[in-house]
């Protein structure tokens, strides 16, 4: 089929945002004034052929213009079409000229992006109006792009967090516990950390831990088989100091068994509860306990500091061949991995944030920041002048995949309403003419 407009195939590519069908009010342009044209100009020929307005000037005067128009809007047709293909498919020299100028056209778009649009001044120019630092401030502050950031760095300190449980730490943290408590007092040191470690916030978080720990403590095996242990020798002794019908119930496995479930389940709940309520009875005696023996033991009351010292020297005579800090290592890098594993928890949301805070801060000093921002402009000026040439490269590559037909396509679906236009003043401009040249040959005689 002959394509008689240069756009048609645009009808297909642009289309209605909301509904998807085809805009065709401004593709028709061309062809509407064309047909006006024609339609003028046979309608004034066969009025001036009937004889009726053989003597009307300004019939006259129209045929001129839709003549006109009709010359101007198929010069602007050929010329519109020929952009594109040949027009009525005729092989007429200089017609199609994108497809038979594609590498030629390739080559020019290429060279004008490479060379003046994005040059390397342009480039440059561009960067030194822009500020880097405000924009990475500005990615910071956003929640979700924080996320994405402390995802890797979890992972980092994550590793990090293993060499805790290496032979060598182990071994490095076992002599130097060691040197301090054969090396230094015990009343002077340890007695104002204690007093400050039970008034601070943080230990809470002892206490929480170390509640919790308990509680699964006492519900292990373990324990049960200590207080199945605890009752019989608790019986022996009530039937050794003549209490045998107390002991007699004791020994009885139903009664045992009552007892010890009664008091594991007991100790858990409270214990779970305790590391759950900062309030809690237990957790407020513990640390009043603690506050408490602190302040003995810095004041130096004997009783206090020969607890302390009993408790020094047991820990130092242990440390001899049982390792102190390997088994605790091993437990807090088991924990510690978990927590980093998750990304809710409160060890990640506490890294994330500090991650957060700390990279804030550094920007929002000016000296950092302008040296942020010269150190990026410097480098993006670097590889702006290494790799330049690769914007060409990639805008050719881009263009010579495209099929010649897919090319023209293209363009025409974004400069296709334009050249409607083209063809629409071509028409309006040669009627105007037209009328205007009929107009002085009437007044000429």
């Amino acid at each position: 089929m002959v394509k008689w407009y240069a756009t048609e195939p645009l009808a297909t590519a642009e289309r209605e945002p909301r509904t998807g069908r085809p805009v065709a009010s401004r593709n028709a342009l061309g062809v509407v004034s064309l047909l006006i044209a024609l339609g003028g100009t046979i309608g004034c020929h066969v009025a001036l052929a009937t004889g009726a307005f053989a003597d009307a000037s300004w019939l006259h005067i129209g045929v001129t213009g839709f003549e006109a128009a009709l010359v101007g809007g198929l010069a602007d047709w050929f010329a519109v079409t020929a952009l594109f293909r040949h027009p009525l498919g005729l092989p007429i020299p200089h017609t199609a000229i994108i497809p038979s100028r594609r590498a030629k056209i390739i080559e020019s778009i290429t060279s004008i992006i490479q060379e003046e649009w994005l040059s390397p001044a342009v480039i440059h120019a561009r960067l030194a109006r822009l500020s880097p630092s405000g924009f990475v401030t500005d990615w910071l502050r956003d929640r979700a792009h924080m996320a994405r950031l402390a995802r890797p760095v979890r992972h980092v300190v994550s590793r990090l967090v293993r060499i805790l449980a290496e032979e060598e730490v182990a071994l490095f943290l076992d002599r130097t516990l060691r040197e301090l408590l054969r090396e230094r007092g015990t009343a002077a040191a340890l007695g104002p950390w204690l007093y400050r470690i039970a008034n601070s916030e943080s230990a809470d978080g002892v206490f929480a831990t170390v509640a919790k720990w308990l509680a699964g403590l006492a519900a292990s095996p373990d324990v049960t088989a200590g207080l199945y242990w605890s009752l019989e020798r608790l019986s022996q002794t009530l039937h050794t100091d003549g209490q045998r019908l107390l002991a007699f119930f004791l020994r009885r496995p139903k009664v045992q068994q009552k007892i010890v479930e009664a008091i594991s389940q007991y100790a858990t709940v409270e214990l779970h509860r305790a590391s759950q309520d900062p309030h809690h009875p237990w957790r407020t005696a513990a640390r009043h306990t603690l506050r408490e023996f602190a302040e003995r033991l810095a004041a130096g009351e004997p009783r206090a500091v020969a607890h302390a010292e009993r408790i020094r020297e047991a820990l130092v005579t242990s440390a001899a061949d049982t390792p102190l800090v390997r088994p605790l290592l091993t437990g807090v890098v088991s924990h510690l991995e978990g927590e980093l594993s998750e990304p809710t928890s409160a060890l990640s949301t506490l890294l994330e944030r500090t991650l957060q805070t700390s990279l804030l801060e550094w920007f929002a000093t000016l000296e950092r920041g302008a040296t942020f921002d010269q150190w990026i402009r410097s480098t993006a000026d670097e590889l702006v002048e290494r790799y330049h040439h690769e914007i060409g490269v990639t805008v050719r590559e881009n263009l010579d995949a495209l099929d010649t037909g897919d090319l023209v396509a293209q363009i025409e679906a974004r400069i296709g309403p334009d050249l409607q236009f083209i063809r629409l003043n071509g028409a309006v401009v040669g009627g105007l003419i037209g009328l205007l040249l009929g107009l002085v040959h009437w007044l000429t005689g």
